[in-house]
């Protein structure tokens, strides 16, 4: 049985009240993903098809 590395894409949402665009993506990088609503993954694919597992 091969050992597979599969990547996925989430989208993840949150309001922040802030006067610039810049300063929404500040707040928002500094958040925790806690602090987001998660969508559904979407799009997966195998990223690598030969992984070593210790």
């Amino acid at each position: 049985m091969k050992k597979m590395k599969v990547m996925v894409i989430k989208y993840g949402y949150v309001n922040v009240e802030v006067d610039t665009e810049s300063e929404a993506l500040e707040k928002a990088n500094n958040l925790p993903d806690s602090a987001f609503d998660w969508s559904d993954f979407d799009d997966a694919q195998v990223a690598d098809d030969d992984v070593d597992y210790e």
